[in-house]
Order: C-alpha cells, then sequence, then structure tokens
C-alpha cells in the first residue's frame, strides 16, 4: 500500500483545527489536540481503514512539531486504531474481526444486563425512550445521518442510566470506538440506521412495558445483528477488514 495523501483538502476536509493548533488552547496541550482531531477522523471515517498516515505529513498539515504527533499516534496505537506494519508504513486501522468480536461480546453483556434492570425503572422515566426514538425517526426521515446516530448512541446510554449504572456507559463507549467505525459505514452502505431504528423501536416498547424478557431477547438480536454488518461491508469494501 502507498501513502496516502493525507495532506490533500479533500481527504482532510471536515477535521476541526486543520489550520494549525494553538498551544495552550486545549487543556492537554498540543500532542492531545492533534490525538483528538485524528481520533475524530478515524472514528468519523474521514479517514477510512487503511489511510496511510505519516509523521511528517501530519506534522506540516497541523503546522507542529514531530513530538506531539508521535505523541498522538502513541494514544491512537493503544487505542487499536492504527495499525503499524513493519517496513510498510503506520495505517489508520483495518475493521478487525477480532476486536469487533471483543467489543460486541463486551456490549452483549454489560448492556444485556441493563436492559433487564431499566425494566424495573419508574415508568415516567423509561418513557424518555419515545422520545429518543422519534428523534432517530425524524433524524432518518431528514436523512440527517450525524443527527440518527447521535440519537443511536443515546438510547443505548439512557439503557444504561435507566439500570442505575450510568458510569458503567464509560466501559460501553469504550467498546463502542471500532463499532463505532462500522456503524458509520453500515448507516451509508447498508441502510444500517434504518434496521437499528426498527429493533429501537421494539426495545423502547419493551422496556416501557416493563417486559423484561422480550427486552433483552431483542437488544441481544440487535447487538448480534452487528456483527452481520462486518462480512457485509467486507463484500463491499474487502479493503476496510482484516482479522
Amino acid at each position: 500500500m502507498s501513502r496516502s495523501s493525507l495532506v490533500l483538502a479533500s481527504t482532510l476536509e471536515g477535521l476541526a483545527g486543520l489550520g494549525g493548533i494553538q498551544p495552550g488552547t486545549v487543556r492537554g496541550g498540543v500532542g492531545s489536540q492533534v490525538y483528538g482531531a485524528l481520533r475524530r477522523a478515524i472514528v468519523d471515517v474521514v479517514l477510512v481503514p487503511g489511510t496511510a498516515l505519516n509523521e511528517s505529513d501530519v506534522a506540516q498539515q497541523f503546522g507542529v512539531s514531530r513530538t506531539p504527533v508521535r505523541e498522538a499516534f502513541r494514544s491512537l496505537l493503544a487505542d487499536g486504531l492504527l495499525d503499524v506494519m513493519p517496513q510498510k508504513g503506520t495505517f489508520a486501522s483495518l475493521l478487525h474481526r477480532s476486536a469487533l468480536r471483543d467489543a460486541l461480546f463486551v456490549r452483549e453483556a454489560l448492556e444485556c444486563a441493563a436492559v433487564a434492570r431499566a425494566t424495573r425503572a419508574p415508568l415516567s422515566d423509561r418513557k424518555v425512550l419515545l422520545r429518543i426514538v422519534e428523534r432517530q425517526r425524524d433524524a432518518i426521515r431528514h436523512e440527517d445521518r450525524e443527527g440518527s446516530l447521535g440519537a443511536d448512541e443515546e438510547l443505548h446510554r439512557m439503557i444504561m442510566v435507566l439500570a442505575g449504572h450510568a458510569s458503567a456507559w464509560e466501559v460501553v463507549r469504550q467498546a463502542r470506538t471500532h463499532l463505532d467505525r462500522l456503524r458509520r459505514i453500515a448507516s451509508t452502505e447498508l441502510r444500517g440506521s434504518e434496521e437499528a431504528l426498527a429493533f429501537h423501536e421494539q426495545i423502547a416498547a419493551a422496556v416501557i412495558a416493563g417486559d423484561e424478557v422480550a427486552s433483552v431477547a431483542l437488544l441481544r438480536e440487535h447487538i448480534r445483528q452487528i456483527e452481520g454488518f462486518i462480512e457485509r461491508i467486507a463484500d463491499i469494501h474487502p479493503e476496510y477488514v482484516g482479522d
């Protein structure tokens, strides 16, 4: 794989702060700002899986030295968002099947336990799920992909809140990092948002009805449905997916 032209405006379009980094403007320093911008670009699939990243090019684009870029790369590598290939270079990580399945395992274990507890929350609190589902439906109707994905995440977060384990959302959120990349591709290529909405409507109805068995079964099926996206995307973009 040859090195991608990271500095092309078309590749970097939509990234915040690419005109340069202002030291001291964000807590954590320049390295944190570079890390944050690159992380958003990878998770949002502005930089697609397999995009080559070179320290010198990134430093030039951000108007910084290579030191903060190196720091950012180390953090992204720890997040599993970079692949380093000896003699070839550094790349936005592929959608590795093993990492995606590990993330799905974490989500199924925690979220299914949470949704069972959520069915026992006060009814007035449970009804918030209807408003979130309606927000997602409206976003899809207006072809607002970001709004749809935001409502999707909020519904899953709210289930953790209703279960009384809001702080556990951070564990789920971290597990969702690689899955969020998958979801963004699926929402465009596979109409994944529409499929998710259908599940969310049923899950919300079951939680509000206080039906623990149905809520757990539906959420488990929904999470396992995401696994099916992996091979469907691999058929369309085999260059995005790895073992």
